[in-house]
């Protein structure tokens, strides 16, 4: 079996499927640098599925710093 390892500046979202946790979906995020505290992390989404066939959303985070546009 591969252990999965996750890349810098890559993350993912997976649904939850724990009825009794009140969260839809959990995921994390591997920072490819530092991040102060009240930075707005700006990140790309992509529709992905795993080799069991696990429907997740896989996450590439931004590198450039830009001020928040909404």
């Amino acid at each position: 079996m591969t252990t999965f390892e996750q890349q810098e500046g890559r993350g993912n979202i997976m649904p939850n499927k724990k009825e009794d946790e009140k969260h839809d979906y959990y995921g994390s995020v591997k920072a490819s640098r530092d991040i102060k505290k009240g930075e707005i992390i700006k990140f790309y989404g992509y529709k992905n599925e795993s080799k069991n066939g696990n429907k997740y959303i896989g996450l590439l985070m931004m590198d450039k710093r830009e001020p928040d546009i909404g």
